[in-house]
């Protein structure tokens, strides 16, 4: 459960509430993170490494990028046209 963190705005000087995710809290976030990056990417067998870690933390992992997003790839680009000097 998130802690409840409160901070003074030096402007206003009202009491500010925020949440702030506890250290495993964020630690969870960013393997879901990755392991979402990793989906996207195709790469399958980093997807298990971190769903391992996940399982290990006793959390399921999010649902996959809905089959409707495309999968990033390489693409090849093109050359850029340069401006040539004038020959006098």
């Amino acid at each position: 459960m998130p802690e409840q963190e409160t901070a003074t705005n030096v402007r206003t000087g009202e009491t500010v509430t925020a949440e702030v995710p506890t250290p495993d809290e964020a630690y969870i976030a960013s393997l879901r993170r990755e392991r979402a990056a990793y989906v996207t990417y195709g790469r399958d067998d980093r997807v298990k490494a971190v769903d391992d870690e996940l399982a290990r933390w006793n959390v399921a992992p999010e649902d996959d990028a809905p089959a409707s997003a495309p999968r990033e790839t390489a693409a090849e680009s093109k050359p850029r046209r340069t401006a040539r000097s004038a020959k006098g």
